[in-house]
């Protein structure tokens, strides 16, 4: 892709991405005063919950759709990882329904959080899926549109369903799957679908799209699960001191994020295609192109951040809400210096080297909540110390990267890197 594709794909995602930030931004504030901190922990615990197992149910059998360079070989790895998430989902729903029915003592918001995991898992994974074919086919323009219709119709939704009573953790997961829902049903009605149900006329088998891309669940799965378990691990911890206080910090968490779902995703998702498609020898080029512009874009916001989350706040959100304010301002240097780092780490993926990124990931999960757990007396200085840390390990991520895609620049074969640009 040339730069200016690069520019004008990265913008519009970009403008997706602000136009769905902006629309959750803008919902937060009405609802924090719908919603406490304790109910947006139990949220927090929901979503953290469910992603972990959106992991499990496909595999990850979905990052290799934009691998093959046949477009039917895409189209089928799709319905090879639907056809996983059905069967997972439903066993999920079963089990939900099954602790719901016979655990004692639950209230009746986590019972009908437990019933409601496997539709939410289902929900999150298709998206996931059919994102990485509008991925592989650059419909970023479409891409953007869904991305913003579920944010918009997730907030909305959240808003009415507390006014109509129900204002609990369940009125947030309710509102959440309708954005969830109404975005997967423009997707599969979209023009790039069709093509997706053209294109998977001629079936591979099944057997041998898994022989074929065995990595994904030998290798990026367990990566990927326990990238998942690291968040979940993080909100657990808080959420057992207290719930209150993980509400606080799932919504600095969640703001401060802003500039990465506006910067890295779409960075992310533009050079992902580029990057596997790409002779080696031009990897670090793009690799070091891909990080500067994260950088550059995410410096502004962060350096907001830093200065007025603990004012802002108070005033955004209400005086309740002062906590997220201070854990908003601890969590910058980690989720900044991670806006330029999650878009390069598929090149363990592309250059086939998961098995050195699982080790980092598994010590990347480690340390926050081992540390979290050892000062959870004091939480603030907790998140502080957990922040250095990881802003340590990412740097030490980001040199491992260039140093496997420098290894691969040199490895690679003069006359192939020739035939292929040619």
């Amino acid at each position: 892709m040339s730069k200016p594709s690069i520019r004008r794909s990265i913008l519009t995602l970009v403008t997706g991405a602000v136009l769905s930030q902006a629309a959750t931004v803008l919902a937060m504030p009405i609802l924090a005063r719908i919603y406490g901190p304790p109910e947006f922990g139990m949220y927090a615990l929901f979503v953290s919950i469910t992603t972990v197992l959106c992991v499990g149910a496909t595999f990850q059998y979905e990052l290799s759709i934009v691998l093959p360079r046949s477009a039917r070989e895409g189209a089928a790895l799709v319905g090879l990882g639907m056809r996983l998430l059905l069967v997972s989902s439903l066993v999920m729903t079963v089990i939900g329904v099954a602790l719901a029915a016979s655990l004692t003592g639950l209230s009746d918001g986590v019972r009908v959080l437990l019933v409601l995991g496997g539709l939410e898992v289902f929900l999150l994974a298709s998206s996931r899926i059919l994102g990485y074919w509008l991925t592989r086919n650059r419909s970023f323009r479409q891409l953007s549109r869904n991305r913003f219709i579920q944010a918009l119709v997730s907030a909305i939704a959240q808003i009415i369903v507390g006014y109509l009573g129900v204002t609990s953790s369940v009125g947030l997961a309710m509102g959440l799957m309708l954005g969830q829902a109404a975005a997967l049903v423009l997707l599969v009605v979209s023009d790039t679908s069709s093509r997706l149900r053209k294109e998977s006329g001629t079936h591979h088998r099944w057997s041998y799209l898994l022989r074929k891309y065995w990595k994904q669940p030998a290798l990026n799965a367990p990566q990927a699960l326990v990238d998942s378990v690291r968040v979940n691990g993080i909100n657990l911890v808080i959420g057992a001191v207290s719930m209150s206080a993980l509400g606080q910090y799932s919504q600095a968490f969640r703001l401060v994020q802003v500039p990465a779902g506006l910067v890295g995703s779409a960075v992310s998702q533009v050079y992902f295609p580029d990057m596997a498609a790409a002779p080696r020898r031009d990897l670090p080029r793009l690799i070091r192109s891909s990080v500067l512009r994260s950088l550059a874009l995410g410096f502004v916001p962060f350096a907001l951040i830093w200065l007025l989350s603990p004012w802002f706040f108070p005033w955004f959100l209400g005086e309740e809400w002062a906590d997220a304010g201070h854990f908003a301002q601890a969590l910058t240097p980690w989720l900044y210096l991670n806006l330029a780092t999650s878009p390069v780490a598929t090149v363990f993926v592309i250059l086939g080297k998961q098995h050195i990124g699982l080790p980092f990931a598994v010590v990347y999960a480690l340390v926050p909540i081992t540390v979290l757990w050892s000062l959870r007396d004091d939480l603030f200085v907790a998140v502080v110390v957990m922040s250095l840390a990881q802003t340590f390990l990412l740097l030490v991520n980001l040199a491992l990267v260039f140093w496997l895609a420098r290894d691969a620049a040199t490895r690679a074969p003069r006359t192939l890197d020739v035939a292929t640009d040619s």
